[in-house]
């Protein structure tokens, strides 16, 4: 009788199916993992790129001269530049640099989306050659805030400012005298050597904004305004006078006074000669006179704290320039 045997060539032909499909299996997912890992480190790398290419955007935005297009024009050429010194030429194929500027009040945001190719080693070998990897920043420039926070009840007029801006870190700071506007009807400061007592209407729009030496004293004892002042906002120079006891708190007086702010630098609004409010400008208080003269000295200076400087969308376009600005990512 003939025995029958197994179909030995059979079962090595399965065999090496089986293991062709098993490298192929184990190709693919060392492919995905080692392909992977670069393409994460190229996307770190792009995301630094990105970073630096908007903020060197809104930097070019921020101190470029002429019109907003002009601005716009030098953000994107600066942008571009960066990123293609860091390996990312905009080349509309294997990389994409799309610059976006978005003017703001004083400003603009300026956002960078970087798109380069990841050329792929063991994925290719699944059809995956290449991956896209794609990243975006964006930075925040203005130079021309229209809004301020912990704003102290001081109106100046506009022709203190900036004339008698004065840079601390250079030294040589000389005081300026200013005093009250009288006791006549006009009660917004008229000259570069005035000032006056003000309180802040935000949010009272419709109704009439009547000041008093308390409503002022109660501000002073916040060490500025609570709330956020915008351009927009109406405020409310009190009656002329001189409110001495608004300047000094004569000792057994227990409300807020300027006296208890002596040394201080604040941040305090611009106004033209109607009144009207046009910046907000850095003032340091250096002495209060009281009887006969009740003056304040003092004098304005560079930017020290720009946080309390801010641009808002509702709040107007500043018609000075304060000196101060932001350059920020945001994104």
């Amino acid at each position: 009788m003939r025995r029958l045997t197994p179909d030995r060539h059979g079962e090595r032909g399965q065999i090496l199916i089986l293991f062709v499909l098993a490298v192929v299996v184990i190709v693919g997912m060392l492919g995905l993992v080692l392909d992977g890992g670069a393409a994460y480190a190229q996307r770190r790398s792009e995301q630094g790129v990105a970073d630096l290419a908007a903020m060197a955007g809104a930097t070019a935005y921020l101190s470029a001269p002429g019109a907003s297009d002009a601005k716009a024009a030098a953000a994107v050429l600066a942008a571009r530049g960066i990123a293609s010194a860091n390996g990312y030429p905009h080349n509309g194929s294997e990389t994409n640099v799309d610059v976006t500027v978005s003017p703001i009040v004083g400003g603009a945001n300026v956002t960078v989306d970087l798109t380069a190719e990841h050329p792929n080693n063991f994925a290719s070998l699944l059809g995956m050659p290449t991956w896209d990897i794609s990243v975006t920043a964006t930075a925040q420039t203005s130079n021309t805030p229209n809004a301020a926070i912990g704003v102290m009840p001081l109106l100046f007029n506009e022709e203190a400012f900036p004339g008698a801006i004065c840079d601390e870190s250079a030294g040589g700071c000389v005081a300026e005298v200013y005093q009250l506007p009288g006791t006549g009807s006009e009660d917004v400061p008229q000259d570069a050597t005035q000032f006056n007592w003000t309180v802040f209407c935000a949010g009272d729009s419709g109704t009439e904004c009547n000041a008093s030496s308390d409503d002022v004293s109660e501000i002073l004892g916040w060490g500025g305004n609570a709330t956020v002042i915008e351009l927009t906002d109406d405020i409310g120079p009190l009656n002329a006078g001189t409110h001495a006891d608004l300047l000094l708190s004569n000792g057994s007086s227990t409300a807020p006074a300027l006296e208890d702010h002596v040394g201080e630098t604040f941040p305090v609004p611009i106004v033209t000669d109607e009144g009207d409010m046009v910046g907000f400008a850095y003032f340091k208080l250096l002495s209060i006179e009281g009887s006969p003269d009740r003056v304040i000295r003092g004098y304005f200076v560079s930017p020290v704290n720009a946080t309390q400087l801010v641009v808002s969308p509702t709040g107007g376009t500043p018609g000075l320039q304060t000196g101060a600005y932001t350059l920020k990512l945001i994104d």
